[in-house]
């Protein structure tokens, strides 16, 4: 049995250390001993042993994004292995959603999906788009290596922030300083003191200390470290140079690439292709899921898994697009007739109403009101719906209490809209006058 499991970890270990997994470290700008990490080590054989079956059925599901992810780090000549980046965050899932509210297949938080162009609102997701959210982490990745210089850096600074990643740096390069030199060097000289104060700072401060870390950071730029420097286990400290997380999540992604090199991944990985089988389709605002879902012979469910990007079972109150398989464009253009929507009420669930009142209220049909919001058997009190709307003008009958400012702030107007529409040189209303009420486009 003990020459049985001696056989089976060199069998395993060999497996690893091949030119191509070496090709992978070198790429990502890792040293060629880093193969050799125990830790690296230990997770590919979890993962070739335990979880390969779970890889291989991750990446025939995601088969259809893998193209995407391909040609976007080939069209920007970036290393291949990143494509496992997707895989770390995400598992290929456009639907996955953390605690931490990063979503979609490149796990973006809100404030960074902006800031790299991505839509986030009541009626689109955009980290979900797999063409949008694939751009914007290309992006994202190509912004974080120009800053670091390695690819490895910029992988870690995308699980971190760029900050975290920083200060791991500068303190592993002070500590490189003090490596050759006397206990006594390191606790008493003037500039050793001086940048781990900066570090110091920062960690005490955050933010409002960076960027004297940040020209630390820059003025120790001479100072060569590794991969393995900085992922180096420091006794008796509480704040490793990186969170575990960070640690494990480096790890990972080799782990995974090495994997994808196993012959048994290069069918679905490396001869996947570079060729997506659906199109992007100019819509217009408000058309219904269900009805372009029905003119091409699909299941809603279907369509909104090529569309997770889309909150709502209709199409936003903007002109935008939508995905669709190639083989249904031709039946799409030939048989789609929309029905026509210019705009939505947002309206909230009072007790006693019903699917019949409130459709018969804004002129909408019962299941119009379904296939946009797919509405179960029940509403709830407080319940948000969309009401979508054929006209820009409402009628509203003022009831008992209402005031002009009341009814514009219902109806997602202003009150001098309100005003100028039906012609009042006043604010005064009576109960059972009816007014006009323009809707705008939200």
């Amino acid at each position: 049995m003990k020459f049985l499991i001696i056989f089976i970890f060199i069998f395993l270990k060999a497996n690893l250390i091949t030119p191509a997994n070496v090709k992978v470290l070198r790429e990502l700008n890792i040293e060629d001993d880093f193969i050799y990490n125990k830790q690296l080590q230990q997770i590919y054989r979890t993962y070739s042993k335990h979880k390969k079956d779970f890889f291989l059925n991750l990446v025939e599901k995601g088969s259809i994004y893998i193209p995407v992810i391909k040609r976007e780090i080939l069209i920007h000549k970036m290393p291949p292995s990143l494509v496992a980046v997707a895989m770390a965050e995400s598992y290929l899932s456009l639907r996955a959603y953390s605690t931490k509210r990063a979503s979609g297949l490149w796990q973006f938080m809100p404030a960074t999906a902006r800031r790299f162009g991505l839509k986030i609102d009541d009626y689109v997701d955009e980290r979900r788009d797999v063409f949008k959210s694939t751009k914007a982490a290309i992006e994202y990745l190509n912004t974080l290596h120009n800053f670091f210089g390695k690819w490895y850096l910029a992988i870690m600074a995308y699980n971190a922030g760029e900050a975290r990643v920083v200060e791991a740096v500068v303190r592993a390069k002070v500590d490189q300083l003090c490596k050759d030199k006397s206990k006594y060097f390191c606790r008493h000289d003037k500039q050793i003191r001086e940048y781990r104060q900066i570090i110091k700072n920062y960690q005490k401060r955050g933010s409002r200390a960076y960027l004297a870390l940040d020209r630390l950071y820059k003025e120790l730029q001479f100072i060569p470290i590794t991969l393995g420097d900085l992922l180096r286990y420091q006794k008796g400290l509480r704040r490793q140079y990186l969170p575990r997380e960070t640690r494990e999540y480096i790890l990972k992604i080799l782990a995974i690439s090495f994997l994808f090199n196993s012959q048994e991944f290069k069918n679905y990985v490396k001869n996947s292709g570079s060729v997506t089988n659906f199109e992007k389709v100019k819509i217009d605002c408000g058309t219904s899921l269900y009805c372009i879902a029905q003119t091409i012979n699909l299941s809603l469910k279907k369509l909104k898994k090529l569309n997770p990007q889309f909150r709502n079972n209709f199409t936003p109150p903007y002109v935008y697009h939508i995905y669709l398989p190639y083989d249904k464009i031709a039946d799409f253009k030939i048989n789609f007739n929309p029905k026509k929507v210019k705009g939505f009420l947002v309206y909230r669930i009072k007790k006693g109403d019903t699917l019949i009142k409130i459709a018969k209220k804004y002129g909408v049909k019962v299941q119009m009101l379904r296939d946009f919001n797919n509405l179960g058997r029940y509403l709830h009190i407080g319940q948000k719906i969309f009401i979508p709307l054929n006209s820009f003008i409402l009628k509203y009958r003022v009831k008992r209490g209402d005031s002009l400012r009341a009814i514009a702030k219902r109806f997602n107007t202003s009150y001098k809209k309100i005003m100028r529409l039906n012609n009042l040189h006043s604010t005064m209303i009576r109960v059972g006058q009816v007014l006009k009420i323009p809707q705008g486009v939200k």
